[in-house]
């Protein structure tokens, strides 16, 4: 297509185009990329350094993404059919998208931008499921993530300056820019004294989709199993069945091969990973007055102190 916006006529001897095309005129040729990756720039004089990079820019920030007056404006039709397939309220409704769809920001005021591909996804299905991971497991990044010993914890609540995540991805040695670039973690604060970004997962659908590939890559066990083990532990909980939750999770950690005679972090890794993975509020290595805890578990009517 290249070559015939630019009148190469020659290429074409003895094909049809070579009869059909009368003018021969020739068009500029525009050439988009639309992959993830920061291109890098080669040197002072490098044509790329003319573009300019609008990626941290406010008045772009939502040029991707659907805000929420956009939401409640354009698509409330599509809200009023999802909150009556799911016996809900409007609002009900409009909380169960945010939770799960949105939370992006792209910049230091962006505002919070919903993920279009899952959205429309929901109001199509009629129900909050997660979308965004059926197009493919990222195995890569969790290759990434074990291969650079990255603290998977941080990923909830870490910190960079715009050069460290909003960077070349050509050379990778950080799995923060590629993590950030492909959209499994968003801005959700800035520190002007420090120039400081906190990063963390944008919302429900992409914490429990990422956590839920990392399992395998930590435990070892079948997808199937470690599903089996959240939907208990869960229930225990609930219930509060602290007992057969504890119980549960001894046969669960018994479970896992001791390859390689992993540190102590690879446990409070995988405690960390389950609790999150339940939607619950974990922390690790927690000093207190009295020792230390290894994991502090926080519910709605409950704290729960674990030392493995």
């Amino acid at each position: 297509m290249r070559s015939l916006f630019q009148w190469k006529k020659e290429l074409f001897n003895g094909l049809a185009m070579e009869r059909l095309e009368k003018e021969w005129n020739v068009y500029p040729v525009l050439r988009m990329d639309f992959s993830i990756s920061k291109f890098s720039q080669m040197s002072i004089f490098y044509e790329l350094n003319n573009l300019q990079n609008i990626s941290l820019r406010d008045e772009y920030s939502a040029i991707c993404g659907i805000t929420e007056k956009e939401l409640r404006s354009e698509l409330k039709t599509d809200i009023e059919i999802i909150t009556q397939a799911n016996e809900e309220t409007y609002e009900e409704a409009c909380a169960h998208l945010k939770l799960q769809y949105d939370g992006y920001h792209f910049s230091k005021r962006c505002e919070d931008i919903y993920n279009p591909f899952s959205l429309f996804n929901a109001f199509v299905g009629k129900n909050y499921e997660n979308f965004w991971f059926s197009t493919g497991t990222p195995t890569f990044l969790i290759e990434l993530l074990k291969q650079s010993q990255f603290d998977i914890r941080e990923l909830d609540n870490t910190t960079a300056t715009a050069e460290q995540f909003d960077a070349p991805t050509n050379v990778i040695t950080d799995p923060i820019p590629v993590l950030y670039q492909s959209a499994y973690l968003t801005i959700k604060g800035y520190d002007p004294d420090f120039e400081l970004y906190t990063l963390a997962y944008p919302n429900k659908e992409v914490r429990k989709g990422f956590i839920e590939s990392l399992m395998p890559a930590y435990v070892h066990l079948p997808a199937r199993e470690n599903t089996f083990y959240v939907v208990s532990f869960i229930k225990d909980l609930h219930v509060g069945n602290i007992g057969s939750c504890l119980e549960r999770m001894r046969s669960f950690f018994a479970s896992i091969p001791n390859q390689n005679n992993k540190e102590e972090k690879h446990y409070q890794t995988i405690f960390y990973l389950l609790f999150r993975l339940m939607g619950q509020n974990v922390d690790v290595e927690v000093n207190t007055a009295i020792g230390r805890a290894d994991a502090v578990v926080k519910m709605q009517n409950a704290i729960l102190c674990f030392r493995i």
